[in-house]
């Protein structure tokens, strides 16, 4: 009980910041959907609707508070808004809508409150404590799960109760679902412990040090979450900081040296677990996994417009099935968007990942040479190599409906958003409009 009153009297003591600035609201909002009070606090008497007030009051204090701009280039949060009303339009018709509602339900609040959210991201200060929201969330799960590997002298296994794994009603979910928020993550650690400018500057040296610490808290936690997903999007992470890297030769030694230490980590069940993937044919969970691919190819050819809309997959999975019977979800970011949403659904969420990669590379080479903007360089490269194990991860797990595809496409606006003005006022300062000819006095005065 004393825990919920202290949540309690902490949320209501941060509410009224909103009303001042509307992007604490979205820092309040994101906090409240990454640690939910019912499940971190044990708040079985807190209210449910604590989310739905802070999103709401964020929103009207957004329209009477903030300064209006439109995110510069316009096209991610187009995309956004496109597949936010595309996504109401399936649910139109979608044939297990009983199934379907929850998912509904949260999309439209995560892709809405995503575009919000965008069009705040319009400073460094804005965009580092966004980031800082996602690490911070991140690490709450990744230290302490470290700690439990280590402790346990990394025994344990799927069902054994040593398997690390986040709150259920959060939207890092289950274990397989946090192995690739964590490999999403440890980009963007790595940038804060370069370009972190929030705390005093008798805090910078230590951020450097715990930053690290976290990568490595990261890493560890992807081991203990026995998750074959965990292999894919957290060696697409590492190995994407390999190539990007500007010291080639010691970024090597370090990965090869990682690799190494994680594998001396890694418990003989580990090894077991991980050796299915080879193996996938005589893999029960493996092989579901593939003919749920095909039932979702299959019926997004019978249905290719709007797909089934959400709950989709309980049609299949009261199915009749050689394994057994089907799934419940598509276990693909691109099938699961296929099958519910159709081939216009599927198209505009791959425009999306496109788009909000390619304006990442077009930030990088925009600030190429200006040591001032290098931090938004470095910001652009950490959202790719983030997007890199979404993409990674989500072949093997739903998660299209999470935020972290809008979340990765508002800090790509922002950051290019903030990247445009900059430029385009050292533009202006270098060359000034011209003076109308007469509209300035001379000292010179004609001879009398």
């Amino acid at each position: 009980m004393l825990h919920q009153i202290l949540f309690l009297a902490f949320y209501l003591g941060l509410l009224p910041a909103v009303l001042v600035s509307p992007f604490a609201g979205v820092l309040l909002y994101y906090w409240l959907d990454y640690l939910p009070p019912d499940e971190i606090y044990y708040g079985a008497l807190l209210p449910g609707y604590i989310s739905l007030v802070t999103g709401a009051l964020t929103f009207v204090a957004w329209i009477f508070r903030e300064d209006k701009t439109l995110p510069r280039p316009l096209n991610i949060i187009l995309l956004m808004v496109a597949l936010w009303i595309w996504v109401n339009v399936t649910w139109q018709y979608a044939l297990a809508p009983t199934a379907g509602a929850m998912q509904w339900d949260r999309t439209v609040k995560v892709v809405g409150f995503a575009i919000l959210t965008t069009q705040m991201l319009s400073t460094r200060a804005r965009l580092e404590s966004f980031v800082w929201a996602l690490v911070l969330t991140v690490a709450y799960y990744a230290v302490p799960s470290a700690i439990k590997v280590f402790v346990s002298g990394g025994s344990g296994g799927i069902g054994t109760g040593e398997v690390v794994q986040a709150a259920w009603g959060s939207f890092f979910g289950d274990r397989v679902t946090l192995s690739v928020v964590m490999a999403m993550t440890i980009p963007f650690t790595l940038y804060l412990s370069r370009h972190s400018t929030l705390f005093p500057a008798r805090w910078q040296k230590w951020i450097r040090p715990s930053m690290v610490g976290l990568v490595a808290a990261l890493l560890v936690s992807l081991i203990g979450t026995f998750a074959r997903t965990a292999v894919f999007a957290g060696g697409a992470t590492l190995l994407m900081l390999l190539v990007r890297s500007r010291r080639k030769v010691r970024s090597t030694v370090v990965f090869a040296v990682t690799i190494c230490a994680l594998l001396l980590i890694a418990p003989e069940t580990w090894f077991d677990r991980m050796s299915t993937i080879a193996e996938y044919q005589n893999d029960g969970s493996a092989m579901s996994r593939v003919e749920v691919w095909k039932w979702a190819w299959t019926f997004a050819l019978g249905h290719p417009l709007l797909g089934g809309g959400f709950g989709v997959f309980t049609l299949d999975a009261g199915s009749i099935r050689s394994l057994g019977g089907g799934w419940n979800e598509a276990h693909n970011i691109f099938f699961e968007m296929l099958a519910e949403h159709g081939f216009i659904g599927l198209g505009l969420f791959l425009l999306l990942i496109f788009t909000t990669y390619r304006s990442c590379t077009a930030v990088q080479r925009q600030v190429r040479g200006r040591k001032d903007l290098v931090w938004a360089a470095d910001l652009a490269g950490a959202t790719q190599v983030g997007l890199v194990a979404f993409i990674a991860g989500g072949c093997f797990v739903s998660i299209a409906s999470n935020p972290y595809l809008y979340m990765l496409a508002g800090i790509t606006a922002g950051t290019r958003g903030l990247v445009w003005r900059e430029l385009a006022a050292v533009a202006v300062s270098q060359n000034p409009p011209l003076r109308p000819l007469g509209s300035a006095r001379t000292n010179a005065q004609p001879a009398g």
